[in-house]
């Protein structure tokens, strides 16, 4: 056996795999966010914001795609060796957006980053691998701790980078995290037991109709946004979309060994942990872009707290630490006290957070205060969300699954954008205008859109009774 590992390996090596893994987490988190405090700059260069969005668009369509495909190969083809090959793509990606200023190589280079989208899914299912079932919670908790930290931490390191240096600095550091995950990977995480691979061929069809599917979605979405729902070309993406989906399940259900078994979605201990993730992606995932703006708009404009780009990222950044340093506890907590209590109190705290912000969000320490509050809900629903999924997944599908939640998750998160900056938007004539001519929000408009996400937090609460009370009824399904 040498370097190889046998399912359930946990003499004394926890760690020793957690933290490798918790620093390949640490790119697709970062690559994703740092990005954001580089708009501005590549708005400027490259002539607008359609343009220069597709450098996230293209990187959330290759997250969401691959999250899932990728996450299945790791459970057919080994997890270790698809994740190196996913950091090696990912790591290219950043090279060569690092040393090009040419938008078309830059959307291929963001193309190639966000594979590491399929990171989470892959650690998902080696922690469900390799350690014993009753730590398999903390894992989940340890790398949810590190997505969360370097989530929050990504817009301040992309802020003090796009100060000092250009928007390129940011690959180049992306190339040398890439390159220390991938050693630390190779050198400290054992070799894959050896795997048949069955089913790789056999179906390669529905993992071929699964990809245009969700790009074709996410597309339709996106331009939507721009151009409105009644758009010729928003409706051909978008019924382009429900063809490939059509395709896709039908395929699924008609073949004995599905690359990507959509019957999984239909377990009901698998199916309300996603759909409760889709309403914190309708509204919660929106409180990072939200509370920038809120942040940064003036105070002549009779809302906001006025602060610099810079000091707009700190404004999350208490919150999304503490959240970090939390999450590794929440993991005891669902064990001793069920995932279905676990999970009301998180939503509880997001739900009464933005309640409270609605009406109270002039003092920059309360809206702290209530961001660290919404934030360690959230967190607290990250983490038991897919350790009831882990739980309730075969052990050979366990990162499919996860990676089918990431792809609901970021077509949710694209809906709830658009939802937030329509109600932005409507409220956009109080007089106020901005640079460019742009009005600002008013007052209505923040208090209507910090009341959808507390509607959104308040819907996740009542689905939460569909939950699991405990993690074995959830393992015995």
């Amino acid at each position: 056996m040498d370097q190889a590992v046998s399912a359930r390996t946990d003499r004394g090596d926890f760690y020793r795999l957690v933290i490798p893994l918790m620093i390949a987490e640490l790119v697709a988190a970062l690559e994703l966010t740092m990005i954001y405090a580089a708009m501005r700059s590549l708005v400027a260069d490259f002539g607008g914001t359609a343009q220069a969005g597709w450098l996230v668009t293209a990187f959330m369509l290759s997250a969401a795609a691959g999250a899932a495909l990728f996450g299945r190969l790791g459970d057919l083809l080994g997890r270790r060796n698809i994740l190196l090959w996913v950091l090696a793509l990912s790591t290219l990606g950043s090279a060569i957006s690092s040393v090009t200023k040419e938008l078309e190589w830059l959307i291929l280079g963001r193309t190639l980053q966000g594979f590491a989208g399929a990171i989470v899914p892959l650690c998902f299912g080696m922690i469900r691998e390799r350690v014993s079932i009753d730590r398999v919670p903390l894992g989940i908790g340890l790398i949810s701790s590190s997505v969360t930290i370097a989530s929050g931490s990504g817009l301040v390191i992309g802020g003090l980078i796009i100060d000092y240096a250009d928007w390129t600095m940011i690959f180049k550091i992306s190339v040398g995290l890439g390159a220390c995950a991938f050693l630390t990977v190779l050198v400290f995480v054992a070799k894959d037991r050896l795997r048949a691979g069955v089913g790789v061929l056999e179906d390669l069809l529905g993992g071929l109709l699964f990809i245009p599917a969700v790009v074709s979605l996410l597309l339709g979405i996106t331009h939507s946004s721009r151009y409105g729902l009644a758009d010729t070309t928003s409706l051909a993406w978008l019924g382009g979309a429900a063809a490939f989906l059509a395709a896709w399940v039908w395929r699924e259900l008609s073949v004995k060994n599905p690359l990507l078994d959509v019957r999984l979605l239909a377990k009901p201990e698998i199916a309300w942990p996603n759909i409760l993730m889709v309403f914190i992606a309708l509204g919660i995932y929106q409180a990072g872009h939200l509370m920038a703006l809120f942040g940064q708009q003036p105070l002549a404009t009779g809302i906001g707290l006025g602060l610099s780009a810079t000091m707009a990222g700190f404004l999350l950044l208490p919150a999304n630490i503490l959240t970090g340093l939390t999450t590794p506890f929440v993991a005891s907590a669902v064990k001793r006290f069920g995932p279905r209590n676990i999970s009301r109190m998180g939503c509880t705290m997001m739900c009464s957070a933005f309640l409270i912000l609605a009406f109270y969000n002039s003092d920059p320490g309360l809206v702290i205060a209530l961001m660290i509050l919404q934030g360690i809900g959230l967190g607290m629903t990250l983490v038991t969300m897919p350790i009831i999924i882990v739980h309730a997944s075969p052990p050979d599908r366990t990162s499919e699954a996860s990676g089918m939640m990431a792809v609901i998750r970021s077509t949710a998160m694209a809906v709830g954008a658009q939802t937030v900056a329509t109600l932005l938007a409507a409220g956009g004539g109080g007089g106020h205008g901005g640079a460019g001519g742009h009005a600002f929000p008013d007052a209505a408009a923040y208090q209507t859109a910090f009341l959808y996400v507390a509607g959104t937090a308040f819907i996740s609460l009542l689905l939460c009774q569909m939950l699991p009370k405990t993690l074995s009824a959830a393992a015995e399904s």
